[in-house]
């Protein structure tokens, strides 16, 4: 089976003592594509240098959210709010230029979107702030003709929202979490959904998987999150518990389900895979 992983974070620091192990296991598996995306400059830098260093991997340069406003989570620390990590606070106009000088460098932008999981996030104004951000990356996805890879956790209408109003051309929606009607929605767009290896064990994913045609279906690990087994890290090779259970959904041979998620890959990234 040939395999692909459209979405990773393989600079994460979970991968610093044995990223080389990593990358073989994932040739051993049949990979012929590993996306890694970033989430701000010093991990679309990151990403850069690791797509420069193995050729399975390509590069998406992405804006988390989060991310995005780190300038606003500060303001927010200050009158005792607090956050899940420490981020770097960062000028989004300035990466967005970097991103479009860096464009022959990346197969797609993202991850982008946005994320009302966190307290900082449950007002209007914060949230508009979002997506503000969302629609300024978007229009420069449009403008360089990039793929976008989609978070959008409890977020989900807000974002199909802006995506339908700004008619993004290729739209890939990762670790999608919203309701059927949503789903139906998106399959209505002709989007993406990319499937990551807890479907093993969501049982959200599986259902997903039982709506989307599988012209629509791509694979991802979102390495090193979302693993077949819970509290373990997850790896590119893993994908192949993807590709299983979208065959034991789908009543299909595991290698004709790889083979259409390999066509469906092509296509989106509007790219030849070796």
């Amino acid at each position: 089976m040939k395999l692909i992983d459209i979405h990773a974070h393989l600079e994460h620091q979970k991968f610093e003592k044995d990223l080389d192990k990593v990358i073989e296991n994932a040739k051993k598996e049949n990979l012929k594509l590993i996306i890694n995306s970033g989430v701000n400059p010093e991990t679309n830098r990151k990403a850069l240098e690791i797509s420069e260093k193995y050729p399975l991997v390509k590069v998406s340069f992405g804006l988390y959210p989060i991310d995005a406003l780190m300038k606003e989570i500060e303001e927010g620390k200050k009158q005792g709010n607090s956050f899940l990590r420490d981020i770097e606070e960062f000028d989004v106009d300035e990466e967005l230029k970097w991103i479009e000088k860096n464009r022959d460098k990346c197969i797609a932008i993202g991850e982008i979107g946005l994320d009302y999981n966190w307290k900082e996030f449950q007002e209007e104004k914060e949230r508009e702030l979002q997506k503000a951000v969302f629609r300024k990356v978007l229009a420069l996805a449009k403008k360089i003709n990039k793929p976008v890879i989609i978070h959008s956790r409890k977020a989900e209408e807000d974002a199909i929202n802006i995506l339908e109003e700004l008619k993004n051309p290729k739209v890939i929606m990762h670790c999608f979490s919203g309701r059927k009607s949503l789903i139906k929605r998106c399959i209505e767009n002709k989007w993406y959904f990319s499937i990551p290896p807890v479907i093993k064990r969501l049982l959200h994913f599986q259902t997903l998987v039982e709506m989307v045609p599988i012209e629509q279906l791509l694979t991802e690990t979102d390495s090193p999150y979302l693993s077949h087994i819970a509290g373990e890290r997850n790896e590119p090779k893993n994908v192949k518990f993807t590709i299983e259970e979208i065959a034991r959904i789908k009543s299909l041979d595991k290698e004709k389900v790889a083979d259409k998620i390999f066509e469906n890959t092509e296509k989106v990234f509007n790219m030849q895979i070796h």
